[in-house]
């Protein structure tokens, strides 16, 4: 019986290996009109709003993040058009976005975050191929499940460092300590 079942398993494994996704390297997903400054991915699970991945958006690029949405909602989320089931295409927003924000593509059963900071208002984006978020065994593109969108608050400015005195500067500091010490000695 047991053969049997080794006989049998092994080629239907062998079936859903083939069909299965795994993850890319999200570099590999570039987009047209305004680059990503960076990005994560890919992982395993899916793209919802949950609050663990408004924490996973703070520790990769800082700062605090709110979900607007996804192109999986109704009326798209925040997006006006969307091209799920596809491996490329433009991501049109209802209303432009500027600033950091986060947009996070899903495909099969993985995900990528694409990290921006524009100054200038964007209405849409064009992204060239799901490969950076899922491609199956024989190395095609998953169709695109659906796009999150992710806003990011201004980083606060960085305050600049206290200078750390050099050796000089710490024997003249301890030279003066000893004059004071001098002089209060004599008072006494």
């Amino acid at each position: 019986m047991t053969k049997l079942f080794a006989r049998l398993a092994l080629p239907l494994i062998a079936t859903f290996a083939m069909h299965g996704a795994h993850a890319e390297s999200c570099g590999a997903t570039t987009f047209s009109s305004v680059a990503a400054s960076s990005c994560s991915g890919a992982y395993s699970g899916n793209l919802n709003g949950k609050v663990a991945e408004l924490d996973a958006l703070a520790s990769l690029f800082g700062g605090t993040w709110s979900y607007l949405g996804a192109s999986n909602s109704s009326n798209y989320g925040p997006f006006s058009a969307a091209p799920n089931g596809a491996t490329s295409g433009t991501l049109s927003f209802d209303n432009a976005v500027s600033g950091r924000f986060v947009i996070g593509l899903k495909a099969a059963n993985q995900y990528s975050y694409y990290f921006f900071d524009s100054a200038s208002p964007v209405s849409s984006l064009s992204f060239n191929t799901t490969a950076g978020v899922a491609t199956n065994v024989r190395g095609i593109a998953q169709n695109l499940s659906h796009a999150v969108l992710y806003t990011g608050s201004a980083l606060p400015p960085i305050a600049p460092a206290m200078p750390v005195p050099e050796p000089g500067g710490w024997a003249m500091f301890a030279a003066g300590l000893g004059v004071l010490g001098l002089i209060a000695r004599r008072r006494a």
